[in-house]
């Protein structure tokens, strides 16, 4: 009789063969599979978890930058930060590394170090760099701010919960964005929210802001548009949290007072709150 016999009657009661501690090929085959299967399965979970991860933390990153420029305006007599700093011709100012200085590195000495200026749903080519205020190192931003704003006192902003200050943007027109008009000359562009058809002052021509990180509006059509998080996130003035689409780009006109309305208004003009 051979060794490998299947059956032993001097075995102990229930004592299995040898071959049966062992997966035989074709069991391994089936695990493997169902393995695959259910790691696939998770794949929607992983990334619905992902995404909620990411929006949770691009609010925060806003709220806490909104916090700043607050703490920056109360040190600055109740005035928001610049764009940037220019030089004698009134373009942005340029270190040796050429990048500019702006709102972002003003605020950053006021921020929190547990927020990130940067979207964790970013891409690289959406980021715009700044001059970091504290190191001298480049600082990445993936977050614009309105340009009327700018230098303009907490007063002069006449419905906090509803004008939109910061929001989502991507550079020099990544990622199929709408960015018709090139910021100044040259450099990056992102850390700006400007008009379809002005930098420097909307009018009654203006349709629409630009530089939203909204993906597929780049010929000005909000119609197959998509945001970052499918929408992007704004924020007021009274730090509330906005959810836009690709509509949101689109400006209101009002002409009874000579300017534009709506969350993308600008603001009022009040004694001692020149323009800049």
């Amino acid at each position: 009789m051979s060794e490998n016999t299947a059956y032993d009657p001097s075995a102990p009661e229930g004592a299995s063969s040898p071959g049966s501690q062992y997966l035989s090929r074709k069991d391994a085959k089936w695990l493997i599979g169902a393995t695959i299967i259910v790691g696939i399965g998770l794949i929607p979970v992983y990334l619905y978890l992902r995404d909620k991860a990411w929006k949770s933390s691009c609010i925060k990153n806003m709220s806490g930058m909104m916090e700043a420029i607050t703490i920056y305006a109360a040190n600055s007599d109740d005035r928001m930060p610049p764009l940037y700093n220019t030089d004698d011709n009134g373009e942005p100012f340029l270190d040796k590394q050429g990048l500019p200085y702006t709102w972002i590195s003003d605020i950053k000495p006021y921020s929190s170090d547990r927020i990130s200026f940067i979207c964790p749903a970013a891409k690289p080519d959406e980021i715009a760099y700044s001059v970091d205020a504290n190191t001298g190192e480049p600082l990445g931003s993936t977050y614009g701010f309105y340009a009327p704003y700018a230098t303009a006192t907490i007063a002069s902003i006449d419905d906090p919960n509803n004008v939109i200050l910061l929001v989502e943007t991507s550079n020099k027109g990544s990622q199929g964005s709408y960015d018709p008009l090139k910021f100044k000359s040259g450099g990056d562009d992102g850390f700006v929210v400007g008009w379809d058809n002005n930098n420097f002052a909307p009018d009654k021509e203006t349709q629409a802001v630009t530089r939203l990180a909204f993906r597929g509006t780049s010929n000005g059509s909000t119609e197959k548009g998509f945001g970052r998080h499918e929408i992007i996130h704004g924020i007021t003035a009274s730090r509330q949290q906005k959810y836009l689409k690709p509509s949101m780009m689109l400006t209101e006109y009002n002409p009874a007072t000579y300017s534009l309305a709506g969350s993308w208004r600008q603001p009022l003009v009040l004694k001692g709150n020149s323009p800049r």
